[in-house]
């Protein structure tokens, strides 16, 4: 319960526009994701799944792409990073900066 509203928190929201989904799916699945991170320059595998889910959604329910696509949140962390067939993360600019305190 949350001390606020006395209403129960829900552990996979992260605020009023963002939320958390997780799955579980067959062994082979995350290695052809990074296959297809790799030939489409996408950035990560979250972001690949995200546009993945849009373009399904988009297409189920007659939503504009774009307008889906506008909603996802910013890649940060890790999830803006592609890692490479060394494991270290391959180089990108840092374009924001956050304060930990």
């Amino acid at each position: 319960m949350t001390e606020t509203t006395g209403r129960p928190t829900l552990p996979f929201r992260l605020d009023e526009f963002r939320a958390k989904i997780q799955f579980v799916t067959s062994a082979q699945t995350p290695n052809l994701i990074y296959k297809a991170c790799v030939r489409t320059n996408t950035m990560s595998n979250t972001r690949y799944i995200q546009e993945a889910v849009c373009e399904k959604l988009s297409r189920d329910l007659d939503i504009p792409l774009q307008e889906l696509l506008d909603a996802l949140p910013p890649c940060r962390t890790t999830a803006a990073t592609l890692w490479g067939g060394d494991r270290k993360p391959k180089p990108r600019p840092l374009t924001e900066y956050e304060e930990v305190g």
